[in-house]
């Protein structure tokens, strides 16, 4: 197994990339020699920008090939995953995007910061009045998975199961899965694609104000509508990625803040630079670590030829710490004039949709955190339990203890 996913980089990362930064910047996997990952700034930003040599149409995962035996696409008698965002390349998808585009407006996310603050306020109500919390399992990871449940129009009784269906996703995006759990992962597959399914029939005789009715409202432009295969993949990504990496950021943002008290203090007495720090949360620990990409002709990036058919690992986990952009960049610092210009969201056609409804979540969370508490402890010897995912940098718990702001 190369170096890259072992238990050990997952939990830890970044000594790689910089090794690889300095020597071998387009890394052939060892065991694998059609596989190539890119962890430059520059070089990952080529990749991101040319869809025409660079296909999306790879399957998601930042993973070895032969990591790949868990089903991606999954062919059943009713249901199946057809490419629509992720995986999936011009024009088809130029068409997916215009359509769910809309549902994503910048005016329609910051209609929901109201909702968001109640939810959260009402999570810190029900924390435990010692002060000793979980921050992954109380806050970080319910907060998102209650909005993106909002957003789509299900019922919040469904959580758990909706949280179920999160987690088996992420694993097989980057996890190694044994035959009995991939089996496991696609039986869960197909129950979400059901639930969709039900969920999509009832919009259908009673519409509502939300993202399963506007799936079903029809083109845009004169466009044909979508199918609903098409509309049960779209649904199946927005849940996923919609409360999975949204968890992480809050997750890692928080780690962060306790490992830098210095910036915690900034951003408890200057709410403005929360979204700074947001931003410097989201270059340090992102969420999605990389995505993949498959040439389509015989190319080159950087001084490394990359034969047609290969796989292509962009790294943004790794681009992020390039020295060449980012100065010092295993500090946290919010007076970067270039903060922005991290990979985590991806670039050009595939930047990621969701990116600003990410984003509110996290400055609301905080906003909303220094609010209620103004002591934030981590936990005695404390070691971050990282799940065993190379392509979600998804923390497991954060135990911490928290006390009420003085009145």
């Amino acid at each position: 197994m190369d170096r890259f996913f072992t238990a050990e980089s997952i939990a830890n990362p970044y000594t790689n990339y910089a090794d690889l930064h300095d020597k071998d910047p387009v890394h052939r996997l060892e065991d694998e020699d059609d596989v190539f990952l890119v962890t430059r700034h520059d070089d990952c930003e080529y990749v991101l920008s040319d869809a025409e040599t660079f296909s999306s149409k790879a399957g998601p995962g930042l993973r070895q090939r032969s990591l790949m035996s868990a089903p991606t696409v999954v062919a059943d008698a009713k249901y199946r995953v057809v490419r629509t965002l992720l995986t999936n390349d011009p024009p088809s998808h130029s068409r997916y995007r215009r359509l769910v585009a809309k549902a994503f407006s910048a005016r329609r996310m910051a209609g929901m910061e109201d909702f968001m603050r109640e939810t959260l306020s009402g999570l810190i109500d029900d924390l435990d009045p010692s002060g000793d919390i979980d921050f992954v399992t109380d806050l970080a990871e319910p907060l998102p998975l209650i909005v993106i449940a909002s957003f789509l129009g299900v019922p919040l009784s469904d959580l758990d199961d909706f949280r179920r269906w999160s987690i088996d996703a992420a694993e097989v995006l980057g996890g190694q899965l044994t035959p009995e759990r991939s089996q496991e992962c696609h039986d869960s597959l197909i129950e979400l694609l059901g639930y969709f399914d039900r969920q999509l029939a009832e919009r259908q005789e009673n519409p509502r104000e939300d993202f399963l009715t506007a799936l079903l409202e029809g083109p845009v432009n004169g466009e044909d509508p979508l199918t609903r295969e098409e509309m049960l993949s779209i649904a199946y990504v927005t849940l996923v990625a919609g409360n999975e990496t949204t968890a992480n950021l809050l997750s890692s943002a928080m780690l962060l803040l306790l490992h830098n008290p210095q910036v915690l203090e900034q951003v408890q007495e200057e709410r403005d630079l929360i979204p700074l720090m947001v931003e410097e949360a989201l270059r340090l620990e992102a969420p999605v670590q990389g995505s993949v990409r498959v040439a389509t002709r015989d190319a080159s990036i950087g001084d490394v030829n990359v034969p047609q058919g290969s796989r292509v690992l962009v790294v943004a986990g790794a681009a992020n710490y390039d020295p060449e952009v980012f100065p010092e960049p295993d500090q946290m610092d919010l007076e970067r004039d270039n903060g922005r210009s991290h990979l985590t969201f991806g670039k050009g056609i595939h930047l990621c949709l969701g990116a600003s409804l990410s984003r509110i979540e996290a400055r609301i969370m905080f906003d909303v955190l220094f609010d209620h508490f103004d002591q934030f402890e981590l936990a005695h010897s404390f070691d971050p339990p990282y799940a065993q995912n190379a392509v979600l940098r998804s923390l497991k718990s954060l135990p911490m203890h928290v006390s009420q702001a003085s009145a």
